[in-house]
């Protein structure tokens, strides 16, 4: 029977003259290894009973260490296992890993040869797009005029164009629209910008791109009105403080003025007061002996008129050893007026008290 099987699978691998392709001989499709039979139910047992003996174990402080090796015990078993499960693997994967080796020295000949005749290829399609770039380049040349030194071709040129699916006819009208464009572009600036044309310019150079430059002249017009805007401000904040310290100064001098005129007033009238009180006592002075200068001053009060004071007399008790007692003076009262500045006055009241003179105020 397995002979037969045998030969029945020889007759299936004839390879027909001419005919090229890949058919597997031992083992077919039909029988490749579908599982793995091994003892499951029987490891799945004592795996079981194992795991038991360990359920619902509380270990203690004390039993750390039992608990340590029991866990050591459960994954050398997981180990063991998985040791066999590789070996399993690495038995199954063996005939692979042949069978790919000896594939894979079949395909590297071929790739070998495909390489060379692509090497071939790529030397005739970059000829082919050198030679499409060359006539790109040429169009460009005759259409770009004046304008070769700020667009040069590595601007204008697109790497597609080469592509087979690009024609040279289309790539060629593309490089002359974006010429045009630029052209028109840069007649747009010149004759929109105002004072920052050449700005605008400079951004359209480097980008190309008609609104950035607008937009940049557009920037430095706002900013060089929002400059002249904020120094006009400046200028009239400036002058509004001018004014305002005009108006301080102008105001400070009126005061001074004011309280000048108020002070010259003042002193007037004070100078009119003194020379009426001082007609007013040279009237009065008139009805009192001459007795002081004629300067108005303060009043002090002093005895009002001369009168007998009289005096108790006690007769001494004779004291044989005592000294004669000098007699007291008879003491008059006499009513006059004082005038001098106000320092005198006060050395007058003081003199009048060292010197025991009684004085009142003049009535």
């Amino acid at each position: 029977m397995a002979g037969e099987e045998k030969q029945l699978v020889v007759e299936e691998t004839t390879v027909v003259p001419g005919k090229m392709e890949f058919r597997l001989i031992s083992p077919t499709e039909s029988n490749f290894l579908k599982h793995i039979e091994w003892n499951k139910e029987e490891l799945l047992a004592a795996v079981r009973s194992k795991v038991a003996l360990y359920e619902g174990i509380v270990y203690t402080e004390e039993t750390v260490k039992t608990a340590k090796n029991d866990r050591a015990e459960l994954n050398n078993l997981v180990k063991a296992i998985d040791e066999r499960r590789k070996k399993v693997k690495e038995v199954i994967n063996q005939p692979y890993a042949e069978f790919e080796k000896e594939l894979k020295e079949i395909t590297d000949l071929i790739k070998k040869q495909s390489a060379e005749i692509d090497e071939q290829v790529k030397a005739f399609e970059t000829a082919e797009k050198e030679e499409k770039r060359a006539k790109i380049m040429e169009a460009y040349e005759k259409a770009v005029g004046n304008l070769a030194e700020i667009l040069p071709f590595s601007k204008v040129f697109d790497q597609r164009y080469l592509n087979k699916t690009c024609k040279l006819e289309s790539a060629i009208a593309d490089v002359q629209k974006k010429i045009e464009q630029v052209k028109t572009d840069l007649e747009t600036i010149e004759s929109v910008c105002g004072k920052y044309k050449l700005n605008a310019k400079d951004i359209y150079v480097r980008t190309l791109d008609l609104s950035k430059a607008m937009a940049e002249e557009k920037r430095l017009k706002d900013l060089e009105e929002k400059l002249e805007a904020e120094r006009i401000q400046k200028e009239k904040a400036a002058e509004e403080r001018r004014k305002a310290e005009e108006a301080r100064k102008a105001e400070a001098e009126r005061i001074r003025k004011e309280e000048e005129q108020k002070e010259i007033e003042r002193q007037k009238k004070a100078e009119e007061e003194r020379i009426a009180a001082e007609k007013a006592e040279a009237e009065k002075k008139q009805s009192v002996p001459e007795m002081s200068q004629d300067v108005p001053t303060e009043q002090v009060a002093v005895p009002e008129k001369e009168e007998n004071v009289p005096t108790q007399e006690t007769e001494p008790a004779v004291d044989p050893f005592a000294q004669a007692r000098p007699v007291p003076e008879k003491k008059c009262r006499t009513k006059f007026f004082a005038i001098g500045t106000r320092d005198q006055l006060k050395a007058l009241v003081a003199y009048m008290k060292e010197s025991g003179i009684k004085y009142g105020k003049v009535e």
